[in-house]
């Protein structure tokens, strides 16, 4: 990840493997709505730019079939291409009349499993899921002063998924005990380290899992957005002693960059034609890079930069940008931006959130500044701008 690698607390959990079973025959209505050079373009571009979903494929005279294995077998959906190629050269804005926050994470008694929790002696501790829900409230109130309908898929910290850690157990079972890593262990420490790792597996099936999928069922089948907005905070790897660091940077992603890894799972592959396929990167894209642009003037922060063994890549024309696989995006039906600023663990960011929200400016290291929180979402207001429909509009 270049210069910055992710603490276990950070967003990069979202790569996990919480999927729906897909369901093919959902893509039929896409027949004939994208041209062979369109589909090709945009899954080179956006969805698969190193080329290993074409392991899959197989083209026909204007159709395209996706199978299962690279020997071609199983084939799971053929595609059929329309043969014009829609005009997008002066595409209109998009105009969002009803937003969904998602803050990111659990918190509460979920925070320590969930590792997005830190306390530095006795000052006061840091979950994340606290920082991420307060910028949403914020946030929900600025949309809504301007006739958004603004609706949170979560505004507690209790889990969305009526699912629990045990009852993941089994399934934990099954995995750890398949896997060989504790084999040339003596058997009291093989005993041992396979229950915790069987404790740790139903916990992430859990929060990672079973929690990004819930949350994405809510917004697929009940809210059904024009944007869904996933808010997080970042940080950045520290040493032992958990010294604060002085580096802190933002980034913002939209969908995409499937690698070669993912594509084994036919789930994924159906995911990446479904996102592909309902045409909603367009309005990602500008939703992103207009938030990314505010959030820019507002933090002053640099870009977070990101290596070619990331996953993830730049896309569009703003450099915070960037095109991730992430499951709270894949799983989600239309527009998705998930808004990772400021470090946690970053030496100015650490003192504003011991500070709390609160109206006003205050002096931080002798620089006047706003809540962290508000200063977070008036940026993310102030960046969707002209791309939210004006009160009144249907």
């Amino acid at each position: 990840m270049g210069r910055t690698r992710l603490l276990a607390f950070c967003a990069a959990v979202f790569w996990s493997a919480a999927s729906f079973a897909s369901d093919w025959s959902t893509l039929e209505r896409y027949q004939q709505t994208i041209s062979r050079p369109e589909f090709d373009n945009v899954l080179a571009r956006v969805y698969c730019p190193s080329g290993a979903l074409t392991n899959y494929l197989t083209y026909g005279t204007n159709s395209v079939t996706v199978f299962s294995t690279l020997e071609k077998t199983n084939e799971l959906f053929t595609l059929h291409f329309s043969t014009s190629v829609s005009s997008n050269a002066h595409p209109a804005l998009p105009a969002f009349k009803r937003i969904a926050l998602d803050p990111g994470h659990i918190g509460g008694e979920w925070a320590r499993m969930e590792e997005r929790f830190f306390q530095r002696g006795k000052d006061r501790p840091v979950q994340e899921a606290v920082l991420n829900l307060i910028a949403a409230r914020l946030l929900k109130t600025r949309l809504e002063a301007v006739g958004i309908q603004v609706f949170l898929t979560k505004d507690n910290f209790e889990p969305v998924t009526d699912k629990r850690p045990e009852d993941f157990r089994a399934q934990a079972e099954r995995e750890i005990t398949a896997l060989a890593q504790f084999d040339t262990f003596p058997p009291v420490e093989r005993e041992a380290a396979r229950a915790d790792a069987i404790r740790k597996r139903a916990e992430q099936l859990f929060y990672r899992s079973s929690e990004i999928a819930a949350r994405a069922n809510l917004l697929n089948e009940r809210i059904k957005p024009d944007l869904t907005i996933c808010l997080h905070f970042n940080a950045v790897e520290w040493d032992e002693i958990q010294n604060l660091v002085d580096d802190d940077r933002l980034v913002v992603f939209v969908h995409g960059n499937y690698l070669a890894g993912e594509l084994k799972d036919d789930d994924q592959k159906e995911r990446l034609f479904s996102k592909l396929l309902e045409n909603s990167r367009r309005d990602e894209l500008a939703a992103a890079e207009a938030i990314a642009r505010a959030m820019a003037k507002a933090t002053k922060l640099p870009a977070v930069q990101y290596g070619p063994s990331s996953g993830a890549i730049r896309v569009g024309e703003n450099p915070y940008v960037y095109a991730r696989n992430l499951a709270a995006s894949r799983l989600v039906n239309g527009p998705v931006v998930f808004l990772e600023p400021y470090y946690m663990n970053s030496r100015v960011v650490y003192q504003r959130i011991q500070m709390g929200d609160y109206e006003g400016m205050r002096d931080v290291d002798g620089v006047p500044m706003k809540s962290i929180f508000r200063e977070y979402a008036d940026a993310v207001a102030d960046g969707l701008g002209k791309l939210i429909a004006p009160q009144g509009a249907h």
